[in-house]
C-alpha cells in the first residue's frame, strides 16, 4: 500500500522503534476535512486508557486523524494511563 491514492486523504509511516526489526510501525492517516467515523470495541472489563480515550472520542461521529501504532496498548496502566 506505498502509492495509495485517495482523493482528500494523506498518510505517512515511519519507523518509530517500537518494532525491533527497524520496520515501519506508527502511521497517520489525515482527512482534509472532518469525515464520518465509527469504531467497534473490545467489551472486555479491562481496558486500556487509548481504548476508553477513542470510545469517548468516536462519540460524536467524526473525525479528522488517525494514528496508529503497531505496539501493544499496555493496558493495566490505571488512571496514569489517561493522563
Amino acid at each position: 500500500m506505498e502509492n495509495l491514492i485517495c482523493p482528500g486523504f494523506m498518510a505517512a509511516g515511519v519507523a518509530s522503534g517500537l518494532k525491533k526489526s527497524g520496520g515501519k510501525d506508527l502511521a497517520i492517516i489525515f482527512s482534509k476535512i472532518s469525515a464520518k467515523a465509527a469504531g467497534v470495541f473490545t467489551s472486555n472489563k479491562v481496558k486500556a486508557a487509548p481504548v476508553i480515550l477513542d470510545m469517548e472520542r468516536i462519540q460524536s461521529g467524526s473525525c479528522q486523524a488517525v494514528i496508529v501504532n503497531s505496539g501493544n496498548a499496555n493496558c493495566c496502566t490505571g488512571d496514569k494511563g489517561l493522563d
